[in-house]
């Protein structure tokens, strides 16, 4: 009991002291009486309810857990079992199979059909990404209109990010913009740079069996890392904090809420998926191979990523980025 450990208080100085009631005696005698007193024994219930009470709030919160709920009415606590069950149930699976209908019947028009899309996934792109899926397998018409518009349902807006720049001076006796101003003066615009990254075959393989996130870096590290080091669009002072600089319109500055590297992953992202007819070219009667069919699924599925607004996936990007594109010692003691 609190009380009991408040009458084992020790002497202090010589002293009984009662931090609640901030009283102090130094006889036994005068400390028993104070605390039989009305107003001791209220400061003591007082803060036993408090306790008490924070010991519940802080109970009920760590008890409180997520519900995820089906169409059919039932709930489920974890994620886990709520996925698994949806692939048997009944009314979701009615209910998908519904909008997937709806959405193949539209008209030819791409831009109805975009609008259907994208009613549909503003709610749940889990969802979304099964109903693709869905239709990719079952209606191979509907497969040449999605690869029509698909660049359409990701990463439109251009101008998602935009450009706060400023300048930076001396670190440690290195000037960053007389390295960058007069040792890297030819370097690629990081525009020109994104240009020149080639989408493949061998990329849309890559992305199968990887991801849109691995494919993203490891197009715009190993870009990076076959050029010059005076040549590359983007340069890193501090990986930790990711502090970049980047050269675009033929102008070095520091990169300061890494706009113009977001832009850049952005436009990769973009690239890849308005170029995802080059599989197809590579990879001739796909629409009669079911291999093919579940690569191109995998493929498209992989690509409907929302990186663009995933910050942990971009995350992972741009550390990448920044790890390579790194200013190491060697090259400032160089460059001084």
């Amino acid at each position: 009991m609190l009380q009991n450990a408040i009458q084992m208080s020790p002497k202090i100085a010589g002293k009984y002291i009662c931090e609640k009631c901030s009283y102090a005696c130094s006889k036994k005698s005068d400390w028993k009486k104070h605390i039989s007193t009305t107003k001791h024994q209220n400061a003591t219930q007082m803060l036993q309810n408090a306790t008490n009470d924070a010991t519940n709030v802080a109970t009920a919160y760590l008890n409180v857990k997520p519900t995820y709920n089906c169409d059919c009415g039932k709930k489920f606590n974890h994620s886990s079992s709520y996925y698994r069950h949806r692939n048997n149930c009944f009314q979701y699976q009615n209910k998908l199979s519904s909008s997937a209908i709806k959405i193949a019947s539209t008209d030819v028009d791409n831009n109805k059909m975009t609008n259907e899309v994208m009613n549909y996934c503003k709610n749940d792109e889990t969802d979304f990404k099964e109903l693709i899926v869905l239709l990719l397998k079952e209606n191979k018409d509907f497969q040449h209109k999605f690869l029509d518009i698909l660049p359409q349902l990701k990463g439109n807006a251009e101008n998602s990010y935009n450009n706060t720049n400023s300048h930076n001076t001396n670190t440690n006796n290195f000037n960053i913009q007389m390295f960058l101003n007069e040792h890297c003066k030819n370097a690629m615009n990081l525009t020109d740079f994104i240009e020149s990254l080639p989408i493949t075959n061998e990329t849309y393989n890559h992305t199968i069996e990887n991801g849109l996130t691995k494919t993203i870096t490891h197009m715009i590290t190993d870009g990076l890392n076959s050029m010059d080091v005076l040549e590359r669009p983007i340069h890193c002072t501090d990986a930790a904090r990711k502090t970049m600089y980047v050269k675009d319109n033929n102008v070095w500055e520091k990169d300061v809420q890494l706009n113009g590297v977001l832009k850049g992953i952005k436009k990769v992202a973009l690239k890849q998926r308005t170029m995802i007819n080059k599989w197809k070219d590579a990879n001739s009667g796909w629409e009669d191979n079911d291999n093919l069919q579940n690569k191109l699924t995998s493929l498209v599925f992989n690509s409907m990523t929302d990186i663009e607004n995933d910050q942990k996936e971009t995350n992972k990007i741009v550390r990448a980025i920044s790890k390579n594109t790194y200013l190491t010692n060697e090259i400032k003691e160089e460059y001084k």
